[in-house]
């Protein structure tokens, strides 16, 4: 595409030091079932070919061990299901034709994790479009992901994420000429606040309250021609922090990011500036599966219309500069200074994660207990109840004697989600329990939502049952007959998070029913639409 100016390689030379760096890759470390399999479930589709109409192909589970078997899979002319070799035994493949006439591959698997301990049960399905290869003889040159959908432990299908704007345009690796246009350049500079009364010098101004900091101002498009990208840069200065940053950080700056830099140099009218940016490039999709990294620079001269005149308080050394563009369009000539192949379908996996709301709903559901106090009438109705309750996603939900819903004395089922906690109308859970005192047992039914794995499509958890805060010991209570009063008095019963209480009952659905906002009335509770249920341990699907 051409050859650099000998002004942007000097400039390139002399600003070497500011070069962007390649964010090294997130890369899923050796083991991790459980997150895997709740973060990137899907599969791995290699050595796909065609040989007079029998299809074989291998797969690979991303979840599990990679050391593990791969399943080799064959399907059979004019049949739909596949077979399987032995490392395949929990998996079912099946071969389609798409709409378009390609061939798709669907998979579903039934596989297991124990790495947390426990071993937790997941079933997946997904497919993919076969894109490289057509016809009864061929053999594909390029491997497929096939990202999955949980139906166990949970109705999941985490989010992934994109590649960045242009990777996959068929320019993508050009570096040269015409590598960016700048346009709508605006340039001011102000050497002093623009305040006629100050109540804090450069930072609070009386008159008037709103006031433009002394300093530089810049504006300006960068359009990547390569991948048909366009950035705004602006830059306002404020205070303690007047001058453009060299460079200044358009956007980016993370892996999977665009990243834009931008050096401005000079003074009124002739300026000079510099582009270094770095972008992402699928070269070759049909036979290239590895994504590549690109780092480019160049620069160039603006020349911009200025005029100076004196500012609002009219003192000599308050100067206002404005300048701006009369050329439409400048262009630069772009030259490489780093390249670097990335791992496969990099772009789009979700990046190591361990633990959060779904994992701990999913592997250990626990409900902790912290700051009990209760006092009861003599017909064991609660007088005065408190508690602070912690649990997967959320932490000291503190509830306190409310409505009665149903049932007497001990069996009283009170209301423990209220709508007067200043909290948005959608951000309210179902959440009930009775107390019998007698015995010193809560019976809880509460509701969570779980949005980390797909802020889109959240999850919500209901856990139900019987928790013994006789088990702590450390309980000071008074009174007589049925009318009593305890509290809780040790550390594990006061600090965070609280007394452990495995939960022996958690559903799962992909709606929340709101609950009731009782007020002074009683009104029925609705009932959400469970997919997946845990019982002693063991998730399965509802039925």
């Amino acid at each position: 595409m051409g050859f650099l100016s000998t002004t942007a390689a000097l400039l390139l030379a002399a600003s070497s030091s500011h070069a962007i760096n390649i964010t090294s890759t997130p890369t899923w470390p050796d083991g991790r079932c459980t997150d895997k399999s709740l973060t990137i479930p899907s599969w791995v589709l290699s050595q796909y070919k065609v040989s007079s109409g029998t299809t074989t192909f291998v797969v690979n589970n991303r979840a599990v061990d990679p050391t593990s078997l791969s399943a080799r899979v064959t399907c059979s002319p004019g049949k739909t299901e596949c077979q399987s070799s032995a490392g395949g035994d929990g998996m079912r493949a099946t071969l389609t034709t798409g709409s378009n006439g390609q061939p798709v591959i669907g998979i579903s698997e039934f596989w297991s994790c124990s790495d947390e301990g426990d071993h937790v049960t997941f079933t997946a399905n997904g497919s993919t479009t076969i894109t490289s290869c057509s016809g009864s003889d061929c053999t594909s040159p390029i491997t497929y992901l096939v990202p999955g959908t949980l139906n166990l432990p949970v109705p999941l299908t985490p989010a992934q994420p994109k590649a960045p704007t242009g990777f996959d345009a068929a320019t993508c690796a050009d570096v040269g000429e015409n590598q960016w246009i700048i346009s709508g350049v605006e340039y001011k500079n102000y050497t002093k606040g623009q305040c006629k009364q100050w109540y804090q010098p450069d930072q609070i101004c009386i008159n008037p309250t709103s006031f433009l900091a002394k300093g530089q101002y810049l504006k300006l498009n960068v359009t990547n021609n390569a991948i048909s990208h366009e950035v705004l840069c602006n830059f306002n200065s404020s205070y303690n922090n007047p001058n453009i940053p060299q460079p200044l950080r358009c956007t980016g700056g993370n892996f999977n990011e665009i990243t834009l830099d931008v050096t401005w140099t000079g003074s009124a009218p002739n300026f000079q500036v510099k582009v270094e940016e770095l972008w992402y490039c699928l070269e070759n999709p049909s036979t290239n599966n590895n994504p590549s990294v690109i780092v480019a620079t160049g620069s160039t001269d603006v020349a911009l219309t200025c005029e100076s005149h004196t500012g609002i308080t009219g003192a000599a050394d308050d100067i206002v500069t404005i300048c701006t563009d009369a050329a439409t369009t400048h262009s630069i000539d772009g030259v490489q200074t780093a390249k670097q192949t990335l791992p496969a379908f990099s772009l789009i996996t979700a990046y190591p994660a361990h633990g959060g709301c779904t994992y701990d709903s999913v592997v250990n559901p626990t409900f902790y207990y912290r700051g009990m106090y209760f006092v009861t009438n003599d017909n064991l109705t609660l007088s005065k109840f408190t508690a602070g309750l912690t649990g997967p996603g959320f932490a000291d939900f503190f509830f306190y004697q409310n409505v009665a819903i149903t049932g007497t004395g001990a069996d009283t089922v009170y209301t423990c989600a209220v709508y007067t906690d200043g909290k948005p109308r959608d951000q309210h859970w179902k959440c009930t329990y009775a107390f019998n005192a007698q015995t010193k047992t809560i019976t809880q039914d509460k509701v969570w939502e779980c949005n980390d794995k797909n802020t889109a499509t959240p999850l919500y958890f209901e856990g139900t049952g019987e928790f013994n805060w006789g088990v702590d010991p450390y309980s000071q209570c008074s009174g007589t007959g049925n009318a009593q009063s305890c509290y809780w008095h040790d550390n594990q019963a006061t600090l965070q998070p609280g007394i452990p209480y495995d939960i022996p009952k958690v559903t799962v659905s992909t709606e929340n029913v709101l609950p009731p906002d009782y007020g002074q009335s009683v009104q029925e509770v609705g009932v959400a639409s469970v997919k997946t249920l845990r019982v002693n341990g063991q998730w399965k699907l509802a039925e």
